[in-house]
């Protein structure tokens, strides 16, 4: 993929001032999903995290509910968003952003260095949307597979941007030589309130599944999770694969083709830097144009 274009800012020189530092606090518990979890991100110790966010919760009215399906679970006000979209518009502004995604598509948006670090999780597309519309993330990487079988999509002050398909196949442990006369493997899935649409597709093929919990995010747990090669997993057909521990490719019984989705603001044309990161998405050598994503 090019480099990034000379006016935009790689990510690890953006600067967020001073001023607005709680904000990306909060931000970061929303997108890590834990205070130990931001801590580290933010290297701090969990207890400052959790007694700065007690701090805004008190000063702001925000109310914690780790339960719910879409938008902010640490709380969010009136006043808390337009601060949000304050610190977007910094962002923006410097020739950086923030897109998140899940960690099967995390690969394509690795080698664009304007992009600030965001930690890969699975979410239902409905949260996505949220958390886009309240400015915690600038964009987000979404499945077609989850978005067919989505209702009541809240899409205002959004546009959902076609990129191309995203080839998907199996992958399991190299744990030793594959018997070709062998089986597909039970396949570990995502929870369904967060992939429903790809264990839909998956189990259209005949396919066995296995729920990998609510917890399974990181590249370590799907590998503990994967035991001694009993199991397999979903992957993206890209050569970033080659990162993860030695893995056996398996191409699923039939081929799986899934439609990806940039959801921006809507005036994403007006930024330079969300502009730059739909043509470079675009153009990945991962992705396959589809006819008729439009």
């Amino acid at each position: 993929m090019d480099c990034a274009p000379a006016a935009l800012l790689p990510a690890q020189r953006y600067r967020l001032p001073d001023l607005l530092q709680d904000i990306r606090l909060l931000d970061l518990l929303e997108l890590s999903g834990t205070t130990l979890q931001a801590s580290r991100l933010l290297s701090m110790s969990q207890p400052t995290v959790s007694r700065r966010y007690r701090a805004l919760a008190r000063d702001f009215g925000l109310e914690t509910n780790r339960r719910r399906l879409r938008g902010c679970c640490y709380g969010s006000t009136n006043t808390m968003r337009l601060l949000r979209l304050g610190c977007r518009t910094h962002r923006l502004e410097d020739g950086v952003a923030r897109i998140g995604t899940d960690l099967l598509r995390q690969p394509l948006l690795d080698g664009l260095p304007w992009l600030l670090s965001s930690p890969p999780r699975f979410r239902a597309v409905a949260s996505w949307l949220e958390l886009v519309r309240e400015g915690v993330l600038d964009g987000a990487l979404i499945s077609g597979l989850e978005l067919d079988g989505a209702a009541e999509l809240h899409i205002e002050d959004l546009e959902l941007v076609p990129l191309g398909g995203l080839r998907l196949l199996l992958a399991a442990l190299a744990t030793g030589p594959m018997d070709p006369c062998a089986d597909w493997p039970p396949v570990l899935v995502p929870h369904r309130g967060v992939a429903a649409g790809l264990q839909r597709a998956l189990q259209q093929q005949g396919l066995v599944l296995r729920s990998a919990g609510n917890g399974c995010h990181h590249t370590a747990a799907w590998v503990q999770r994967l035991g001694g090669g009993e199991l397999a997993m979903t992957m993206a057909d890209l050569d970033a694969a080659e990162a993860w521990p030695p893995l056996r490719r398996i191409a699923l019984p039939q081929p799986l083709l899934d439609p990806l989705w940039l959801a921006l603001p809507a005036d994403w044309r007006e930024q330079a830097v969300l502009a730059t990161t739909v043509e470079q998405l675009r153009s990945h050598p991962g992705l396959m144009v589809q006819e008729g994503l439009t």
